[in-house]
């Protein structure tokens, strides 16, 4: 007599990312309540489970949801603001002023766009760095059916020569009180597919009480810190000039460094602070499209192989659709698995195999999450995406496909995925959203905002 199963994918390319990086040419994944039974040979899996919900996954690849592991949701109305402009100037003169002209109900639609854009191109979940709308990004997440983690953008100090809205900025009191209610809401929410961790915004816009409040509270809370820190070339000049340290370093005397801190970007450490992340596990997420476009140098400097030689844990991020210019985690990868290999005359230093790993099991390492997520294995939730390979491009049997993936392939290949057990995306339609009406609102608010901070579209060349 076969066990029951909710639902099993059958007949798919299986790439577990297990422990042993196990592939099933023809495998199948059972799938009961939100968690995955077994991954196995299709003939036997089909043999052992039945179920009223078969998904036939012929030409395609089975591949555990890809973990976007920084992305701010709420700058998506933003997009285009910060094209072909210095980093200072991006954050400082348009995202900071941005985000103090927008409004709850934006907030949410544009963590709604952000949300079913991931989805469109496999990510199933993400971590936010912070904003201010928070509740309404955990609403947007909770509606779409996605997994991620949340935070308030905590931020207490102004660096004198660069001028930030004066709202961004609040005392210890307000930003732990706010920090620590949305622990306290989102945490755990949505039968533990919302959790929620404290960000320090910046490592130049928090002072050092701030530092060591939310260093105690997060560890009385036990969640992670997300931050940003050493993202581009001058940021650690910067540092020095505020506090008298390197960016790392000032973390590290702040008795920051742990298995609980994440730090965005970090394109500009030393290799004694590459070495004490190493020591004390602290996480890094690599935004490789986002530095490109803005001219961050993190490739550049390149400092992020030398950590993942190191054995630092280093995710995937997009940052935001606008510093990236696209969500596609898909391509994320071929910018991550070849950026570095120019940079370093090396053909090796980075391969389609890693830059998968780090938008999976490493993206789960790095949200504290990897012992349910990030790999197809019994007992873990069911994030799951199946990608079409039947249309050219991948029409090359001789190839691994996992390179194909990577090197050849995008988010519009992404035909289904399941988050926590559920459907919410079958055939390319996204079912949790009207995806036309996301797309209006998000149209309309964009338009709203930008009127209202007083930026307009600006044409390189004449328009009528």
């Amino acid at each position: 007599m076969r066990s029951p199963a909710d639902l099993v994918i059958a007949h798919g390319y299986v790439v577990t990312m297990n422990q042993t990086r196990q592939v099933h040419r023809d495998g199948a994944v059972a799938v009961t309540g939100n968690r995955i039974a077994e991954v196995g040979p299709a003939a036997e899996m089909l043999a052992k489970y039945e179920s009223p919900h078969v998904i036939h996954a012929d030409g395609m690849m089975v591949l555990p949801g890809l973990i976007d592991g920084h992305n701010h949701p709420t700058s998506y109305l933003a997009t285009g603001l910060t094209d072909d402009l210095d980093v200072r100037t991006s954050v400082f003169k348009r995202l900071y002023p941005y985000e103090s002209a927008l409004r709850p109900e934006e907030a949410h639609v544009a963590a709604l766009g952000t949300f079913v854009e991931m989805v469109k191109s496999g990510t199933t979940c993400f971590n936010d760095p912070g904003g201010y709308d928070v509740d309404h990004v955990g609403e947007a997440a909770r509606i779409v059916g996605i997994r991620g983690i949340i935070s308030r953008s905590l931020r207490d100090f102004v660096d004198p020569n660069m001028v930030a809205s004066g709202a961004l900025v609040e005392d210890v009191e307000t930003c732990l009180r706010e920090g620590d209610g949305i622990l306290k809401r989102w945490n755990g929410a949505e039968n533990g597919r919302i959790r929620a961790w404290l960000s320090l915004r910046n490592v130049v816009c928090v002072s050092d009480e701030l530092c060591k409040q939310v260093r105690d509270l997060a560890k009385q809370r036990k969640v992670g810190i997300h931050t940003h820190v050493a993202s581009a070339k001058g940021a650690n000049e910067v540092t020095m000039r505020l506090f008298g340290k390197q960016a790392l370093t000032r973390y590290y005397e702040l008795g920051l460094f742990g298995s609980n801190l994440y730090c965005a970007h970090v394109g500009f450490p030393d290799v004694a602070e590459i070495d004490l992340l190493k020591q004390h596990d602290v996480k890094v997420a690599h935004c490789p499209a986002a530095s490109q476009l803005g001219a961050m140098g993190v490739i550049a400097n390149g400092m992020i192989p030398k950590m993942m030689q190191k054995g630092v844990t280093v995710s995937l991020g997009s940052d935001t659709a606008g510093a990236a210019g696209f969500l596609d985690l898909i391509r994320t990868m071929y910018v991550a698995a070849c950026a570095h290999r120019d940079a370093h005359f090396d053909p090796q230093i980075m391969d389609a195999t890693k830059a998968l790993e780090m938008a999976t099991i490493d993206g789960a390492r790095a949200c504290l999450w990897h012992d349910e997520i990030g790999s197809l294995e019994p007992n873990k939730l069911a994030d799951i995406i199946l990608v079409d390979r039947s249309g050219f491009g991948w029409a090359h049997p001789a190839r691994d496909p996992v390179r194909s993936l990577v090197y050849s392939g995008t988010g519009d290949s992404v035909d289904t995925v399941i988050i926590d057990g559920r459907v919410v995306m079958r055939k390319r339609v996204v079912l949790t959203v009207d995806e036309e009406d996301v797309m209006r609102r998000v149209s309309d608010a964009e338009m709203a905002v930008m009127q209202r901070s007083g930026f307009g579209t600006e044409l390189r060349w004449p328009g009528m």
